[in-house]
Parts: C-alpha cells; structure tokens; sequence
C-alpha cells in the first residue's frame, strides 16, 4: 500500500484522520487512507485538495499488509491466528451500505477496508490502528521525501511542454 502524506504525519498512527474525517471514517477513529498503486496515492491527493494548498513536504510512506489469510463468505480475508479481518468491498455502493449500518467501520470489526476508488478502477485501502489485528498485520516498509513535478501545476512551472 502506498501513502502520501505531510512528512510530519507519515506515520501509521491515524491521528489525522481522526480530527478530520473523510468518506470511510468518523470523527474521532484513527483511520490511514492508503492506494494499492503508488500512482493512484498521487491522483488521490491531486483530486482532492487544492493545488495551492498541497504541503511541500510531502513523503511517499509503503505500507505493507501481511498475514495468511482465509476467506469465508461473511468475512472475506481472516486471520485465525489474530481475529484481524481486512473487508474487501467490490463496489462503492456495497462499502457505502456497510458505513451506513455501521457494520465494518468500527476500530473493533477490522483494520483494514479495501474500496475501489472513484478516479480510476484501481483499490483504495483505509486501514485502521485500531482494529483487531492491526500491529500483527501492517507495518511502515519505508518513508520517501516526495515532490510533485512542476508541470502539474503550470502557474508554478519554470518549463514550457514541447510540442
């Protein structure tokens, strides 16, 4: 899994989240928006902040996920070892439902729900410290500084595109 954050928050605490919540998490549950691709964790960033308000001191975090894993039908991907389940939902309005009704969400049903993203049909995984199984399963492989190029922000950029 791929993060990018403000250097200062590329950790695997979730706090973030927690004061401001977005689509898969409430007020208060410490959540990490994560992508499956590094370059969806880009285009995620890009969609969704301002250009002029995207901090310079960005970093790339890798996540990994690991574990061995068994499937049943109420719950997808299991660890019998630890209890940790990670939901994978296959579309949004199946994840939407699950939010609503407040099954899937909570830092005690699992630490890690995957989701299709709206930009491209690429996974979008939010994982929870909280949940059940989570500092068994996900740990920080590494932290990057990161910068975006300059020519996605053409107010900014220094070269003109050749033709």
């Amino acid at each position: 899994m791929y993060r990018l954050a403000s250097a200062k928050f590329a950790n695997l605490s979730g706090v973030g989240a927690a004061a401001a919540p977005g689509r898969w998490n409430r007020l208060g549950q410490k959540a990490i928006y994560t992508s499956a691709e590094k370059s969806l964790t880009l285009l995620e960033r890009l969609a969704h902040e301002p250009k002029d308000e995207i901090p310079s001191n960005l970093a790339l975090m890798k996540i990994r996920v690991s574990g061995k894993w068994e499937g049943n039908r109420d719950v997808p991907f299991l660890d019998p070892r630890t209890g940790g389940c990670f939901w994978f939902y296959r579309t949004l309005a199946e994840a939407k439902n699950a939010l609503n009704r407040g099954t899937h969400f909570t830092p005690h049903d699992s630490f890690a729900v995957a989701v299709p993203s709206v930009i491209v049909p690429v996974w979008n995984v939010v994982l929870y410290p909280q949940g059940i199984g989570f500092w068994d399963h996900v740990s920080l492989e590494s932290v990057e500084p990161f910068e975006f190029d300059p020519r996605l922000f053409p107010e900014n950029a220094s070269a003109k595109v050749r033709e």
